[in-house]
This record gives C-alpha cells, sequence and structure tokens, in this order.
C-alpha cells in the first residue's frame, strides 16, 4: 500500500517536471501548493485512505551524465487515516528520486526510495497474509494480491517499462514498526528499525535489517537482524537471527509458547528460509540454536542442568531434519566417586517426514559420559517409567559412556497421538553399584552394558562382588519389560561364585523369603559354591512379598558342614541345588561321618493340609555295620560287615516327621547268639523301620521288620521325654523253629536294668546247645561292666532242647549283668510233659549258688541231652560260683536217689568184664536201679569233673572220679566197681578186724578198680582182675585206680 501511495506521488509530480526543469536547476524548490493538490489527486486515483501531506520539496541537478541526474521529491509530514478519521500511518520523511531520462520520455522510474523514522502499522490476516493495518474499508475487498503485484513490478517481466524497473534502493531508518498478528493473536512491537534493500543483477533483490524487538513484559528489547534475497522467478530466501533470547519472556506471549518457560538460559535462535511460490517446490526452513549454561525444568520441584547446548536443524512442511544436536551437561559434584573428567555430552540427529498425513521421524542420540547420580535428571519421566524410578534407585554409582539409542515415533499432521513406535540402543556403565533387591547387599565394582528396546531394557554386566562377601558374579543380566504397558516387570539373573557360608547367607536372607517358612539350619558350612540366581518382581513401588519370585541353581562343591545327625560332620561334599519361592530340591554326594552317601533333599515352601510333605530328605550309601556306632546304632555281637541302607525323612506340615530306614543286609553276618542263630555273608536279608518324631521329639518307631533266612521279626518301639527309648514291642518273631514275642524295656536310672518280657508258643535251644564254641567265645570276649544288668521274664509253652528233649509250661526269670554273666534266676518249668523242675541262682558273696531239682531226673537229663541211660529219680542239685567272673568255675554237688540206669554201653562192657552175670543182663534189660548217687562235680565252659562220686544198690556199688570233655565229647574216667554190694561191705563192719577187710570208701572186700576212656558213645574200658580178691588195705599194691584213699571210711565215721 506504501508502494502504491508512492507511484501516485511519482506520477503526479511527473506532470511538471518540464514547466519546473528550469527552475530545479537553480536548487530545491518547495511546492505548498501540490500538498493539497497530491491529496486531491491521490483521493481520485482510487486510495482508500485519507492522506494527508505536510510539504513537498524537489530537487534535480541537471543533465549531468548519459542518462542525466535523478529527480528527487521529498515528501515530509505524510499521514495515513482510516475511513474513521483514526491516524493509522506515518511517514515523517520520504525521499524519491526519479529516473530524469525516463521522466523526459513521459515515464515514471523510480530510482531510490528512503524512509526516515516511519511509523508503520502491519496486519496478518487469519490466512497468513501482511497488509496495512487500516481497518476494514466498507464495501471494499482485501487484496490478497498487491504484494505478489508489486514483486512482478520490481522483478518480473514487466520491469523494463513499470514504475520500479529501474529502483536501486529501498532504505528504511529509525523506523518503528507494529504488527497486528491476527492469527496468534498477537501485537509485534519493532522499534529501530532500519532496512535496507537493493537490486542485484537483473532479477535478483536483495536486502538486510535490524530491528529491536519490545515484549510485552516491559524487560530489555530483543535485537533482531534481518537479511533476504528475491528473484524475478519467484525465490525469496531469508535469514533471521536473534543473539539474544530469555525463553521465559518468550513463554509469556501465547499459551503455545508456555513451555518454553521451563527453560532458564541465554539463547541464540537463528532463522534461514527458503521459498518459491511459482513453483511446487515446499519452502524449507534452518534452524540453528545456541543455548548458554542453564536449566530445564521437568517437573515441579526437578530440574535438569546443562553447561550449553547447540541445535542445527532444518526442514519443510513436508520434512524436518536434526542435523545436530549437542547437550554439554555439568560435571559431576568434584570429589564424588566415579565422576567422569569431562563435561559429559548428549548427542543428537534425526529426521521426520509427513507420509500420508503422518509425521513419522527417528533421531538417533548418542552420550558419552553421565555419572548414576546425575541419571534421574536426564532420563525423561515418561519414558519407561517404572524402569527408570528401579534404575534412579538401586544404581547409585557408576559411570555411562558410549551410549548409542535410536528413537523412532510417528504422530498425526498437528502433531496430535504422537507415540513411539520403535527404540533401540545400548549404553555401557562401569565401577556401578547396584541393589539389586534391597535391604540385601548390592553388587559392587560392576561393569554392565544394557540394551534398550522399545518393550524392555536389557542390562548385562560381566563382572562385579557381592557387597560383604567373597561372591564374585561373573554375569548379571537386569531384564525390564512390558514397558508398554501399565504392568512393567523386571527380571534379574546372576552367576554366583564364591565361599558356601557366604552364598547360604545370602539364600537366607529375610527378604528373599525362600526359607520363612522352612528354615535353613547349616551349621559352619563350608565348601564353593557356582550357581545362578533369578529375581522377579513387579516394578511398583511398594512390593508385596508374594509378588516376589526368586530362584537359584545352584552347584556346590567340597561342602562342609557340622553336627549333621548324631553330632556327625558332612564332608567332601557335591551337589545340584535348585530353590524357589515354592520348593527346594538338591541332589549330591558327601561323606557323613566318614561313610559315602547319596544325598537328596526337597523342602516345599507352599501352604498345604497339615498332612502336607514339606521336607524329604533321601540318603543311601554302603558302609560297615560297625561304623553305625557312631549314630547310636550299636549292633555290635548282632551284625557285622557291609549294609547297603536308604534313609528317607519326610517333615509334615503339622510338626510331625517320619524316618523310614531300610538296609540290605546280604553282604553282613548276622548273629543271634542266645539262640545260636547265624546268617553267613551271601545270603540275602534286610531290615527295615520307621520312625515317627513331633517336633523335635522322638515318638515312636513303627514298622519295624527284619528278614532273614530261617528268620523273621516284626515290631515298634514308643518313645518318652527327651527321646529316650521307652519300649521295644516285639509282635512277631520267628528265629529258626522259635516262635515268641515281647516288649524290651531300657534302664530307668542309672541302677536300672534292661527290661526283657518274651512268651511265645516254642523257644528252640537245641542250636544254641550244639554249638561248640559259644561258650569258648564268650569266656574270650571283653567284659563291659559299666553297662546295665538286663533282666528277662520268659514263658514259653515249649522249649526244644534236642531231639527228644522238651521242656513245656517254662516260666522263669533271668537277671545278668552288663558283661553277660548269670547273676540270679529263678525257672521253673516240667520235662517230658510231666517232670516238674526248678532252677534257682542266687547271688552270695562274691559269687553265686545254684540250686536245681526236680522229681524226674531221668526226663529232665534226656531233655537236656546229657544223659539218655537215666530213668526216674529225684535230683538235687547244690553248687556255686567263687567269682562273678565269666571263668569262674561251678562246683558242687548233685545227688539223685531212686533212679536206674538202661542201654549204658560203658557200664555194660565193664560188668561184662567182671562177668557179674546177673547185673550185666540187667543193664542190657529193664535197667539196673541205683538206690543213691552222690557226685561231687566242676563244671566249666570245657570239661565236667567228678571228684568220689558213688552211686550204689542191693546188687552193685561203684566209685567215679575224672573228667568229661564236654566239646570233643570224650570220657577219662576211673574208679572202684563192687559187685553184691550189701554183702561184699558186711565184712568191713566187723569190730576190730573189719578195718583189714575194709575197702576203700565205695568200695568192698571183693572189688576191682576200672577206667573208662575215649569216646563217650564207644569207651574203652579196662579192668584190674586181680584186685578183685584183695582185701581193701592190700589192693592198691595190685593196680588199683591209683587214686588217693578216701579220707576215713564207713567204720570210721
Amino acid at each position: 500500500m506504501v508502494v502504491r501511495a508512492l507511484m501516485a506521488l511519482a506520477i503526479l509530480a511527473g506532470l511538471g517536471v518540464s514547466a519546473l526543469a528550469w527552475r530545479l536547476a537553480e536548487g530545491p524548490l518547495h511546492v505548498p501548493a501540490l500538498n493539497r493538490l497530491v491529496e486531491q489527486a491521490l483521493a481520485r486515483s482510487g486510495m482508500e485512505h485519507n492522506v494527508r501531506i505536510e510539504d513537498i520539496v524537489l530537487a534535480w541537478d541537471g543533465f549531468r551524465g548519459s542518462g542525466g541526474s535523478p529527480l528527487g521529491i521529498r515528501v515530509s509530514g505524510v499521514q495515513v487515516f482510516d475511513e474513521a478519521g483514526a491516524l493509522r500511518q506515518e511517514l515523517p520523511d520520504v525521499s524519491v528520486s526519479l529516473a530524469f531520462s525516463r521522466l523526459l520520455r513521459g515515464e515514471i522510474a523510480l530510482r531510490d526510495i528512503t524512509l526516515r523514522n516511519p511509523r508503520i502499522v502491519l496486519e496478518r490476516a487469519e490466512d497468513g497474509s501482511v497488509s496495512l493495518a487500516m481497518g476494514r474499508i466498507s464495501g471494499a475487498e482485501p487484496s490478497g494480491n498487491a504484494n505478489r503485484d508489486v514483486m512482478e513490478e520490481l522483478l518480473g517481466p514487466d520491469r523494463q517499462s513499470g514504475p520500479l524497473s529501474v529502483l536501486q534502493h529501498i532504505i528504511i531508518t529509525d523506523g518503528t514498526l507494529s504488527v497486528l498478528d491476527r492469527q496468534l493473536g498477537l501485537t509485534w512491537n519493532l522499534r529501530d528499525v532500519g532496512i535496507r534493500l537493493r537490486r542485484e543483477g537483473r532479477d535478483t533483490a536483495s536486502g538486510e535489517g535490524t530491528a529491536s524487538l519490545l515484549l510485552p513484559d516491559q524487560g530489555a528489547p530483543v535485537p533482531v537482524r534481518l537479511t533476504g534475497r528475491a528473484g524475478a522467478a519467484g525465490a525469496v530466501e531469508g535469514h533471521l537471527f536473534l543473539p539474544s533470547l530469555e525463553p521465559v519472556r518468550i513463554a509469556r506471549l501465547m499459551p503455545a509458547l508456555a513451555p518454553l518457560a521451563q527453560v532458564n538460559a541465554p539463547v541464540s535462535l537463528d532463522i534461514a528460509g527458503q521459498f518459491n511460490g511459482a513453483t511446487d517446490t515446499p519452502p524449507a526452513l534452518r534452524l540453528g540454536l545456541q543455548m548458554g549454561a542453564g536449566t530445564v525444568s521437568l517437573q515441579p520441584g526437578r530440574q535438569m542442568a546443562f553447561a550449553g547446548i547447540t541445535l542445527d536443524a532444518s526442514g519443510s512442511p513436508q520434512a524436518l531434519r536434526l542435523d545436530a544436536l549437542r547437550i554439554t551437561l555439568p560435571r559431576a559434584t568434584p570429589g564424588a566417586q566415579g565422576a567422569s573428567p569431562a563435561n559429559p555430552v548428549i548427542s543428537a540427529t534425526g529426521q521426520a517426514a509427513l507420509r500420508d498425513g503422518r509425521w513419522q521421524g527417528q533421531i538417533d542420540i548418542g552420550l558419552d559420559r553421565l555419572d548414576a547420580s546425575e541419571v534421574e535428571a536426564y532420563w525423561p519421566e515418561e519414558a519407561a517409567r517404572h524402569a527408570r524410578e528401579w534404575v534412579i534407585q538401586n544404581v547409585t554409582a557408576g559411570i555411562f559412556s558410549g551410549g548409542q539409542f535410536s528413537l523412532k515415533a510417528e504422530s498425526a499432521e498437528d502433531l496430535s497421538g504422537f507415540r513411539m513406535t520403535d527404540l533401540t540402543g545400548t549404553l555401557k556403565v562401569e565401577q556401578a553399584t547396584i541393589h539389586w533387591l534391597r535391604p540385601i547387599p548390592p553388587l559392587e565394582n560392576v561393569a554392565a552394558t544394557a540394551t534398550f528396546g522399545l518393550k524392555d531394557i536389557v542390562i548385562h554386566a560381566e563382572s562385579g562382588r557381592q557387597s560383604g562377601t567373597n561372591i564374585q558374579s561373573p554375569s548379571t543380566t537386569v531384564r525390564f519389560y512390558d514397558l508398554d504397558t501399565d504392568q512393567e516387570q523386571m527380571e534379574l539373573t546372576t552367576r554366583l561364585r564364591g565361599p558356601v557360608s557366604d552364598a547360604v547367607a545370602l539364600i537366607r536372607h529375610p527378604r528373599l523369603k525362600l526359607f520363612e517358612r522352612r528354615p535353613l539350619d547349616l551349621t559352619n558350612p563350608g565348601g564353593q559354591l557356582d550357581g545362578t540366581l533369578r529375581l522377579a518382581l513387579p516394578l511398583l513401588r511398594d512390593i508385596p512379598n508374594e509378588a516376589i519370585r526368586v530362584s537359584a541353581q545352584l552347584k556346590l562343591t567340597n561342602l562342609r558342614l557340622d553336627d549333621v545327625v548324631a553330632g556327625q560332620r558332612l564332608e567332601r561334599g557335591t551337589a545340584d541345588m535348585t530353590v524357589d519361592t515354592s520348593r527346594l530340591r538338591a541332589t549330591g554326594n558327601a561323606q557323613l561321618g566318614g561313610i559315602p552317601l547319596r544325598l537328596g533333599v526337597e523342602m516345599d515352601f507352599r501352604s498345604g493340609p497339615a498332612s502336607q510333605v514339606v521336607e524329604r530328605i533321601q540318603a543311601n550309601g554302603r558302609t560297615e555295620i560297625s561304623n553305625l556306632q557312631r549314630f547310636g546304632l550299636d549292633l555290635e555281637g548282632l551284625a557285622e560287615g557291609p549294609v547297603a541302607a536308604d534313609v528317607t525323612v519326610e517333615t509334615r506340615r503339622s510338626g510331625e516327621t517320619r524316618v523310614a530306614l531300610q538296609g540290605d543286609l546280604q553282604a553282613a553276618e548276622m548273629t543271634l547268639t542266645p539262640l545260636a542263630w547265624r546268617k553267613p555273608p551271601g545270603q540275602p536279608a534286610s531290615a527295615r523301620a520307621e520312625l515317627r518324631v513331633v517336633g523335635d521329639a522322638l515318638r515312636s518307631l513303627e514298622d519295624l521288620q527284619v528278614d532273614a533266612p530261617d528268620m523273621s521279626m516284626r515290631g515298634s518301639a514308643a518313645f518318652a521325654n527327651g527321646n529316650r527309648l521307652d519300649h521295644l514291642t516285639v509282635a512277631s518273631a520267628t528265629i529258626g523253629r522259635s516262635r515268641l514275642s515281647g516288649t524290651i524295656r531300657p534302664p530307668r536310672g542309672p541302677q536300672g536294668a534292661w527290661q526283657f518280657q518274651v512268651t511265645g508258643p516254642v523257644l528252640d535251644l537245641v542250636p544254641a546247645l550244639e554249638a561248640p564254641s559259644a561258650e569258648d567265645a564268650a569266656s574270650g570276649s571283653a567284659a563291659r561292666p559299666s553297662a546295665p544288668d538286663s533282666v528277662v521274664d520268659a514263658t514259653f509253652e515249649r522249649v526244644l532242647l534236642g531231639e527228644q528233649g522238651v521242656l513245656t509250661g517254662v516260666r522263669g526269670q533271668v537277671r545278668a549283668d552288663g558283661a553277660g554273666i548269670l547273676r540270679q534266676a529263678r525257672v521253673t518249668g516240667r520235662a517230658n510233659g510231666t517232670a516238674p523242675f526248678d532252677v534257682a541262682v542266687s547271688p552270695r558273696g562274691a559269687g553265686r549258688d545254684l540250686r536245681l531239682t526236680s522229681e524226674d531226673a531221668g526226663a529232665l537229663l534226656l531233655a537236656f541231652g546229657v544223659m539218655k541211660t537215666v530213668r526216674g529219680g529225684r535230683l538235687s542239685v547244690n553248687a556255686s560260683w567263687a567269682n562273678n567272673s565269666r571263668s569262674a568255675p561251678l562246683s558242687g554237688t548233685a545227688e539223685l536217689n531212686d533212679f536206674s540206669v538202661v542201654d549204658a554201653p560203658g557200664v555194660g562192657k565193664l560188668l561184662q568184664a567182671l562177668t557179674v552175670y546177673g547185673v550185666f543182663e540187667a543193664v542190657q534189660g529193664p535197667g539196673l536201679t541205683f538206690s543213691s548217687m552222690v557226685a561231687p562235680f566242676t563244671l566249666t565252659p570245657r570239661t565236667l569233673t567228678f571228684r568220689e562220686a558213688r552211686a550204689f544198690s542191693a546188687s552193685l556199688g561203684l566209685t567215679v572220679q575224672g573228667q568229661i570233655d564236654r566239646q570233643r565229647n570224650t570220657v577219662d574216667v576211673n574208679g572202684t566197681i563192687v559187685p553184691a554190694y550189701a554183702l561184699n561191705t558186711l565184712l568191713g563192719r566187723i569190730p576190730l578186724i573189719g578195718r583189714l577187710f575194709s575197702p576203700e570208701r565205695g568200695g568192698g572186700l571183693f572189688a576191682a578198680t576200672y577206667r573208662v576212656n575215649g569216646p563217650l558213645e564207644n569207651p574203652n574200658v579196662s579192668v584190674n582182675p586181680l584186685s578183685m580178691l584183695t582185701p581193701g588195705f592190700l589192693r592198691n599194691l595190685f593196680g588199683g585206680s591209683g587214686a588217693p584213699p578216701a579220707e576215713g571210711n564207713e567204720a570210721a565215721r
């Protein structure tokens, strides 16, 4: 509009050029009369506004040069009013020069235009067009092509003949410019406006300008520098430079710029653009930005500091490009651990394009160094919010470096609906401290690489050490996933290597909740561990315990534990263990108390009923039975040799524990010495039982089973307070032909004794009686006087003593000391079903007395297999042991009355040698009857010795002395035999001379000496026949028995 007004003034001024030429050559000419004339002419020419002119001055230097000097017109005090009479524009001083050669041809051609101190108001319409702010003229339409028309006149095809065809300069000095921006709702005020436009060549114009932008806050003006260039083809390029901006002041201009209020730093802005309205080439814009040290507020109370920012970007309506972004961060606090030596730098490049109505872009970001303490300031809060919080809270030290990130995003054309479509990146960290689950001590000195994705972040550490321990972590992986949801998760996997003691303390930490329900009680654990620990949890501020998932897979070597069972030590262990929040499993090998074992452990941490098995321990191995003494199981005298054992311990939620014991005794030798039962190695045998424990109290032993060839036992046991055995019940036992049951009770108190109550239909003592070395072995064994006594109460329907030996109705009580010595007893029963007997052993002084009575000695002796040739008789034995040693002999006297002897080959041979005919046939037939027998004896485990034993009846008398070898079944005895005993001893009773005819004690006048030796079944018998007729005082001269004479005789007594 201003240009059009100037053109109109130039045309009118040209009317009087010729007439005034001669005057103007003399000097400038004020023409006041032209003011009104020009105003009216402007109005008649179609000017839409009222124009007032204060003064017009003409000047010309005459014809100089080829084209002559230009004609100068200076107009002062130009004011432009709208139709309402309001002043809109002011041009205090306008200078215009016209090409004089063109003027002579009747053409108006402007050469220069200069505006001094103009006050111009422009209006930017909502469609972006710019015009003079003159208000809306009634009935007038806005001229949207006015600017384009001027450019076409200046640089377009009509430039050779138009008023602007030779225009060289447009200059504005000290101007004031206001722009009413209807599109943004702002008013832009500029002062000190200086603009210089010039023509360059035929079709190009350029210019530059400066101004000071006044902002509404009344602060210091903002310097503005402009340059530009325009071409005839419609190409326009410009450059805007704002060297000193304060973002907080710009933010107040309109809501869209409000985020700039969070930036507190000096800004320098450099904007360049290109536009060609004659083509379809989209306009291009280039932006350069520099910021000094400052801060940006990311959220209330949290700021990000930076030492400087530089940005270079370019773009068009369809594409944007970030050529370079460099953010220099301040150094970490001096002296802070791990502080980087140089300022951290964030760099970025990127691009975006508008395709199919949507913006799609990518930005690549680099980070050279950043202290862990600064992560909170530079990690955007909206990006992986919960993962960010975890890293900020738990990565408490370290240096991040080498970061490379690539982000892809898209939005609608109006930038709504922004979303990130892809994210990749890597970042290294060194000397880091990572708290993987507070308050557990952290990993220290970690070197790691983080990989970033849109939905997950993975941190892989290559080294580290568990704080406060000697556990090394050669690799750790932390994975954050589901980052695109509201349920962000974390998963940690770490390799652990180090001492078992430190690892046990770690996995037993209360925060892991692994052993909250079932404590892991280990005493002085040792060894080495190599394993993997896994931790998974939701990324929440307050994590419930049940949401934490923990698992570990561990390899244990050289494992050592103290006081595992019965004070025994576990060592040389190797094991594979898996544990999580629901269960623990471990299998391996170890030596327990020196016994090699295969071990298995299971623990169930889940909730369940009272019957749920919460712990199971299995152990199996092979060892010598003697090694079981270390665990309190003494089987000496019962079993020896190898045993394969299998133990299973199950603990239920109720607190009850069951221990299943199984043993394979095939390779072992088993013995029950009292019953002379033996299983040699190689024959199958097994034992099993189950212990029941409630809490720490041993309650019972159930389902006791022992099976071996010709032997089977079933039983149970109960325990009292203090895990003390209360009693052992043998429900049934079969040992050979023995069938029995009973109860065993341990001693009660220091002076107590083992109590055995045994009953049964059959007790077979045949093997014990036939065992040749049982007593010898017993006599040679070491005594254990400190062991408690044993008391046996027994009742048996039958007791088997041999092929024909059976006792019935046997009842008795026997007491033996800890060395197995019989101290006291009382046993009754019947032999042969009818003959009662009574045996009693009672203590006396330092030894013991034995008393035995029987109403049928023959049946009793036959039952015990001592003599098969005796029938009937009343037996009475009185004997004693001088002391209580195992080797002490039993000495005493046996008296037998009214008995007979039948089927005795040795006696028969003796009598046959004497040709005592009636008596010999009696022995071979119905039996030889004796009235009485008195037999002093001494019994040892090996021999039975007789001292002057004698037996007699009316038909025969004899004496015996010597011994029987019980082990070899041999006899070596001698003595005197007297036929017709009653008559033969009669002469010895005659007064005075009876002594001359008196034989040795037990002998007679007619008597013979004899000797019996050799096997008991067929002994050798020898008789001295000359001694038969020799009186007693001469008999020894003829080779009597050789035994010393008896002290005294019947006559003497």
